[in-house]
Formats: C-alpha cells, sequence, structure tokens
C-alpha cells in the first residue's frame, strides 16, 4: 500500500514539474519594440528584430499593427494590446505579459484576422482558436510545421510577417481578377446603331464633317483707318 501511495506521489510531482515546463515562457527584458517603439523607428525594429532569439508579446503585436498601418499607432504596450482587442484579434480577457514570448497560436491567430482566413469545417465550428489558426497558416505555408504553443525567433517572425503581405497582395489581385470577370462585357455595335443618324440612311461613317474655311492672306492683314 505505502508503495503505490509513494508512486501515485511520485507521478503527481513528476506531472507538475513538466505543466510547469510547459507552461513557463521565456523572457526579453529589452527587446527590439523597446528599443524603438514608434512607427517612426520601424525600419530600426525590424532590423533589431532579427537577430533577436525569441519574438515577445510586445515585438509581434507591435509588428503586426504596423503591417495593418493602424492609426494612430499606439504608443506603448498597452495601447498595442487595446488595439488587437479592438480589432478581435484577442479576447478581452486573455493574459499576456509584454516580455514574455509570444505563442504561435496567439500569433496565427491575429494572422488569421488579418487573412479574413475561414479555414476548414473545425474552424467554421470553433472559431479562430490558436490550434486550429496554427494548423490554417501551416496548411497555406506560412508557417512551418510547428504547434501553437512554441515561439518564433525575430528572423521567423520577419519571415512571416513577410508572407502574410504576400499573401494580401495576392488576394487583392485574386479579387480583382473575379471582379474585372463578372463585369458585363461591351457587345459590338449593330448595323442598325451603325446606320443610325446618316441623312437618307447613309452610314455615319460615311458622313464627312465640312471642312473649316481655309484662312487666306488677307484675313491676316489689318486694315488701316
Amino acid at each position: 500500500m505505502r508503495s503505490e501511495f509513494r508512486l501515485l506521489v511520485s507521478i503527481g510531482l513528476l506531472i507538475s514539474l513538466v505543466g510547469c515546463g510547459l507552461t513557463e515562457r521565456s523572457t526579453v527584458e529589452k527587446s527590439a519594440v523597446v528599443q524603438w517603439p514608434t512607427s517612426d523607428d520601424s525600419l530600426d525594429f525590424w532590423d533589431t528584430l532579427e537577430s533577436q532569439s525569441v519574438t515577445t508579446n510586445d515585438d509581434a503585436l507591435h509588428g503586426l499593427l504596423l503591417l495593418v498601418q493602424e492609426s494612430p499607432p499606439p504608443a506603448d504596450w498597452n495601447q498595442r494590446l487595446e488595439a488587437a482587442q479592438r480589432r478581435g484579434w484577442l479576447k478581452k480577457d486573455i493574459k499576456l505579459q509584454a516580455k514574455e514570448s509570444a505563442r504561435v497560436g496567439m500569433i496565427a491567430v491575429c494572422v488569421c484576422h488579418i487573412l479574413d482566413v475561414q479555414g476548414g469545417l473545425s474552424m467554421r465550428l470553433m472559431g479562430k482558436i490558436p490550434r486550429y489558426s496554427t494548423r490554417e497558416l501551416v496548411h497555406m505555408g506560412l508557417l512551418p510545421g510547428i504547434t501553437e504553443n512554441e515561439a518564433l525567433t525575430g528572423s521567423e517572425f520577419l519571415a512571416l510577417i513577410a508572407a502574410t503581405e504576400q499573401q494580401q497582395w495576392l488576394d487583392m489581385a485574386l479579387a480583382a481578377r473575379d471582379q474585372a470577370a463578372k463585369r458585363p462585357s461591351t457587345p459590338p455595335a449593330s448595323k442598325e446603331a451603325i446606320n443610325a443618324g446618316g441623312p437618307q440612311g447613309t452610314p455615319a461613317s460615311d458622313q464627312t464633317a465640312s471642312p473649316a474655311p481655309t484662312p487666306t492672306a488677307t484675313d491676316a492683314i489689318e486694315v488701316a483707318p
């Protein structure tokens, strides 16, 4: 009995340790967005983030809001979080820390909203939740084969932003093509329309305009009083 009790206690401790490891996130004290927080610093922000070992929640929201050209640009973490919630990317009760590494699932949800990804049956039933949003972006080739709880390096996040922007351009081009295909084509002019308006049935193409009078040299002479 005692051995079974000890075994159960050991299993419980092991599960608690594993659980802590899964939920613990790495932090970055001075990430790219802390150094370059405004939209005017966007080039320096992207350049610094590219060499960063992990993308923080603050980095991710700043980069995503730069992508959609949020106006006015949020000035700090609280404003960035409020902007993401106002756009419907994140729920109001979500608990995020600015300096913690961003989960792929959270970023994927935001991207799916930006691209208006409809997804398969699971996403249509459950909504744009982290697991299905991540799977959709993997299926679309915007993310490598990773899970929703993993983190992205700075360069990986930049690659996702670039792929998302490219997908936006592709979607706009396809939408323009569909719009052009739906536009009714102009039918060729009928024979009656061509002949309409000519004197005694003369085709309009045979009508010639009366030439303007040719000015003579005398027209240019000023007569003295």
